[in-house]
């Protein structure tokens, strides 16, 4: 009872001696840095991207051997082919199209062979149903997915010819009203395909960084307390400080210096987020189109800096206590695999958990402290917790943070006192007994 009353200022001075020593360190700045910058590029990938699309165009020539085409045919297959490009004159066009007559035909094949156009798309008519039939010569993908947009477009602009001689058009059949209703009076509209494939992004890479910051900080408090244990610098620190206070500071000191890691990283990424649109400007002379912070908002934002502090909390007291088991920075790797599997269990319950949030073992499992950083935090991000389900799991995380606290005082304390022997559980659970 008495290493609870006098948990500080001893377990403060630990804290402050790990935190210093820990971003002192040359790796440590240069991981910082790299990490950094990583996840700073990592933000400009959707530039990236739109770059790439951006740049590359598609030459082709249409060579018309058709009679009676509709007076938009050209405009229709153009509108397909190019989207909303067509009237943006600064807008890119994915293809270049030039239209030709059958007299051209010879030189258009000529100027395919020799690689100056990517495809040649001819335009018959069939002489018996009076249909379009279109050729496309190419050396693209048959199944890739310019022919696939080539095949699209060719579709519509039958489609267009069928009904241009049955006396009507497209643009008159899609003038039937069609409205989309939500199912739910309270719901505040239908959600879209973007907003659930950049909800299932976000929630991925939340997901993933409370994995990666649970691995590698609850690591350096395992190797932290392997390493005096194996200088027998711990001997000397029981003397004027008990294993609890020294645990506590341990996780306290590398928790401060992995969150000051992290905010670092978050920190590049939050700029990288804001660089977006003056970058894209920049690159390809817009904004572009995509949401603010990719959907990340301030509830998103709160409950995983929540969950990512307790679930760090939780699983580094067990990694301390499963550190103090070794007595060689060689041995912690294989000392803490049980709590390695739990992780890992958790991580992909939570990806898989992903595609079926709805289902009732997603729900149960996001209250189970051990999976609650993971499951919780991706129920939270797809939009479907209810404020009480949030509050519950942070109360059951806070009473097993204290559960784990003092089962891992008792292993810590008797751990530290074990050397040059294999620990097994029959010593751990002697030793935890008579543990201060």
């Amino acid at each position: 009872m008495k290493g609870w009353r006098s948990l500080f200022p001893n377990a403060w001075y630990i804290a402050v001696r790990e935190f210093r020593g820990r971003i002192g360190s040359r790796s440590f700045a240069v991981g910082t840095v790299l990490l950094a910058a990583i996840a700073f590029a990592a933000t400009q990938v959707p530039v990236l991207i739109d770059f790439t699309i951006g740049t590359s165009q598609t030459r082709m020539a249409v060579v018309v051997r058709a009679d009676g085409l509709p007076t938009d045919a050209r405009a229709m297959l153009e509108g397909q082919l190019n989207g909303s490009a067509v009237s943006d004159p600064k807008a890119h066009q994915a293809f270049a199209l030039s239209w030709l007559q059958a007299g051209d035909m010879a030189g258009a094949q000529q100027d395919l062979e020799q690689g100056k156009l990517d495809a040649l798309l001819i335009i018959d008519r069939d002489p018996v149903s009076h249909n379009l039939a279109f050729t496309l010569r190419t050396d693209l993908a048959a199944d890739g997915q310019t022919v696939r947009s080539i095949d699209t477009a060719a579709t519509w602009l039958a489609l267009e010819d069928g009904l241009a001689r049955a006396g009507t058009s497209v643009a008159a059949v899609a003038r039937t009203p069609f409205t989309v209703l939500p199912v739910s009076s309270s719901a505040g509209g239908t959600n879209s395909i973007s907003q659930e494939v950049s909800a299932n992004v976000l929630s991925t890479g939340l997901i993933v960084l409370i994995f990666m910051a649970i691995i590698t900080y609850g690591t350096w408090v395992a190797m932290s307390v392997a390493e005096e244990k194996g200088s027998r610098v711990m001997e000397l620190m029981l003397n004027a400080t008990t294993p609890l206070q020294m645990l506590a500071g341990k996780v306290i000191g590398n928790g401060a210096a992995g969150l000051t890691q992290y905010g670092i990283i978050l920190a590049a990424v939050v700029g990288g987020l804001l660089a977006q649109g003056p970058i894209h400007e920049l690159v390809l002379g817009s904004s572009g189109s995509g949401a603010p912070f990719g959907g990340l908002n301030p509830t998103v934002l709160g409950a995983f800096v929540v969950l990512f502090a307790l679930g760090f909390l939780l699983y580094s007291l067990l990694y301390a206590a499963l550190g103090s088991l070794v007595s060689r920075q060689e041995d912690v790797q294989s000392a803490t695999s049980p709590l390695m599997v739990l992780i890992m269990l958790g991580y992909f319950m939570s990806i898989f958990g992903l595609q079926a949030i709805d289902e009732t073992w997603v729900k149960v499992a996001s209250f189970v402290p051990f999976f609650s950083p993971y499951l919780m935090l991706a129920r939270v991000s797809m939009g479907g917790v209810a404020p009480w389900e949030f509050g519950l799991a942070v109360v059951l995380m806070l009473i097993s943070i204290v559960v784990a606290l003092v089962v891992a005082a008792r292993i810590y304390g008797a751990g530290v006192l074990l050397y040059g022997q294999r620990v097994g559980l029959r010593q751990i659970l002697k030793a935890a007994r008579v543990s201060r």
